[in-house]
């Protein structure tokens, strides 16, 4: 990254679509630490503004980890009934000092409190595969980081295990909240 980050600063999230358009926005995120492999960021009642000028607010808190060598991002939410995660399948971010950017590659997966997983937005990546002529090196990646991903997800690797998760919330409430 060639912006140095401080913790407890504000930034802005872009998220790209394969065609270089910017398709969501998030107003900011605030980071709270920035490790060998991740960098880790909080948002709590955002405002979220898709492509075609449609607003939003975060309903909970998430802690956001943003892999620096992955092609994911993970956003995991402290609802009432437990810690959900969404993994974006997405290219590494990179930051401008002002905005994490980061490329969308349409799959996602949804991680629910009792460890059930759900694959989203295939029909979109089959599209999008083909409007944009993802290359067949990207598709492998995407569908290799997929393959990571159910497997850190079944073993509970350290960010989808609630203690992490709650350690860096915990982290937010003393010390930038």
């Amino acid at each position: 990254m060639k912006n140095t980050l401080i913790k407890g600063q504000k930034i802005l999230i872009h998220a790209y679509k394969h065609n270089g358009e910017i398709y969501r926005s998030w107003d900011y995120a605030i980071v709270l630490e920035e490790t060998k492999n991740y960098l880790i960021l909080v948002n709590e009642a955002v405002i979220v503004t898709e492509v075609n000028g449609r607003k939003w607010k975060t309903h909970e808190p998430a802690i956001w980890f943003f892999s620096k060598n992955r092609w994911y991002n993970i956003i995991s939410m402290l609802k009432d009934n437990g810690i959900h995660y969404y993994c974006n399948i997405a290219s590494p971010f990179t930051c401008d000092g002002k905005a994490i950017k980061f490329i969308d590659y349409d799959i996602d997966i949804k991680v629910f409190p009792d460890g059930y997983t759900k694959i989203l937005d295939l029909k979109e990546f089959s599209r999008n595969k083909i409007n944009w002529n993802y290359p067949e090196n990207l598709q492998n990646i995407i569908w290799s980081e997929i393959e990571r991903l159910k497997i850190q997800i079944k073993d509970k690797d350290d960010l989808f295990h609630e203690k992490t998760v709650l350690n860096h919330w915990n982290n937010y409430q003393i010390n930038f909240k």
